[in-house]
């Protein structure tokens, strides 16, 4: 896409985001982050201002006017995140998250999450007969049926127990998927913090960044209609997103500026790092799709070993290049056996499929190939790799041995696993949990 005036508008607009459709004239948006200002509870300083001093109707009317605008500048794969909370007025609870929705569903917006944001810090406003506040809504709004929710990019891999280890298929290989309670402090500042921050109540930069990747890929644009801090635009700027911003306050956008220009180079520098870190989610999935793979044919061999079934020599384990069929299935991997002379082919495979249908190995997300050779020589002609790791039957996640392919007569009558796959876990290395 073709950005128009791209100086002019991908910058903090000084202009009342009631009028941004003055200058975004396009659908160019992919997510917008952003809090509203707070209702008749903090001056921010503009007579124009959306909320203090207002009555509440006439500010819902104004946020609807505001959502409009960002429903018509937003694709049709975009999002609306909005941190928004409950007020007391008047002995009664006054439920603004939901009056809110109520309000820009008129305009279009769906509804289709609600976060809680846990603060931890948050300002010690007391009130008889209610409890320190300690959490806010985050509310998420989509145009369509299908949109952007990268959740790939924000499953947990680095938080599970060891267990993933042993029990490969049990975990997803990208990772944990999050729960909609998110716990994320408050930025520190004034007399506590040494950051830019200035403001009512600063967004964390880690729950922007989540937000961020679950929504867009880099060169997206990201806008925030109440930037106040820049927390929004800052982290999407060092994530390389577009940003666009609008607020009534000079003095936030010449703080964010400023901010920008001293700290954006160094955590641009950051982000990539973080990329191209040694342990990431992609090299994690890989691990634990090996692990299952290796895993299946120790798990093999044990079930065929209870049904007495006799035969199975050795299972040589080997990815694929063909995409499974089966819709639940993450992989294709061949498993050549070597029979002996007391098996009996037909009788092992008919045990083999039925083993493959039924759990555990039905929970394993493979789609094995299995094929079957009589003596040795046709097994080493089939396998091509000069090396091969093995593994014993009573753990895959660590090889036993290192062979050449040429000296396997060498070991008949031992029941091996071998593989091209290299996995050599310590499970002491992961009991802090330090993937």
């Amino acid at each position: 896409m073709v950005f128009l005036f791209m100086d002019d508008i991908f910058k903090v607009h000084n202009l009342d985001a009631r009028k941004l459709k003055s200058v975004i004239k396009d659908k160019i948006v992919d997510v917008t982050i952003t809090s509203p200002p707070y209702f008749d509870l903090k001056d921010y300083g503009s007579k124009k201002q959306i909320g203090f001093g207002q009555e509440y109707q006439k500010y819902l009317n104004d946020l609807k006017t505001v959502f409009e605008g960002v429903y018509e500048v937003t694709k049709e794969t975009g999002t609306l995140w909005v941190v928004i909370d409950t007020f007391k007025r008047d002995g009664i609870l006054i439920p603004l998250p939901f009056d809110f929705a109520d309000k820009i569903a008129d305009v279009g917006w769906k509804l289709q999450e609600v976060i809680i944001w846990g603060k931890d810090r948050t300002v010690p406003w007391t009130h008889k007969g209610q409890m320190r506040k300690m959490f806010e809504y985050i509310l998420v709004f989509s145009k369509n049926k299908e949109y952007n929710f990268f959740i790939d990019e924000i499953r947990n891999f680095q938080s599970l127990k060891k267990w993933w280890i042993r029990y490969p298929e049990r975990y997803n290989p990208k990772g944990k998927t999050p729960e909609a309670i998110w716990n994320y402090k408050i930025p520190l500042q004034g007399a506590w913090g040494k950051g830019y921050i200035r403001h009512f109540c600063p967004l964390p930069e880690p729950m922007m960044e989540q937000i961020i990747k679950l929504t867009t890929r880099e060169d997206d644009v990201v806008l925030d209609c109440f930037s106040g801090s820049g927390t929004v635009l800052f982290k999407a700027d060092t994530m390389k997103r577009r940003y666009i911003g609008f607020d009534l306050n000079q003095d936030y956008i010449e703080m964010f500026n400023n901010y920008l220009k001293k700290m954006g180079r160094q955590k641009r520098s950051e982000y990539e790092l973080a990329k191209e870190s040694s342990w990431n989610q992609k090299k994690f999935e890989k691990l634990i799709l090996e692990l299952r793979a290796l895993k299946y044919a120790r798990v093999l061999f044990k079930k065929l070993k209870e049904l007495e079934v006799q035969g199975v020599e050795k299972m040589y384990v080997a990815k694929s290049a063909n995409r499974p069929k089966a819709k639940n299935s993450l992989m294709v991997i061949d498993y050549l056996i070597l029979l002996n002379s007391h098996g009996q082919k037909k009788h092992i495979l008919k045990n083999i499929k039925n083993l493959s249908l039924v759990s555990p190995l039905s929970g394993f997300g493979i789609e094995p190939v299995f094929s079957f050779v009589e003596n040795v020589g046709d097994f080493m002609a089939i396998i091509e790799s000069e090396n091969l790791f093995v593994y014993n039957i009573q753990a895959t996640h660590r090889f036993q041995d290192k062979i050449l392919t040429e000296d396997l007569p060498k070991f008949m009558g031992t029941q091996m696993i071998l593989s091209e796959i290299f996995v050599n876990i310590d499970e002491k290395e992961y009991e802090q949990k330090n993937l």
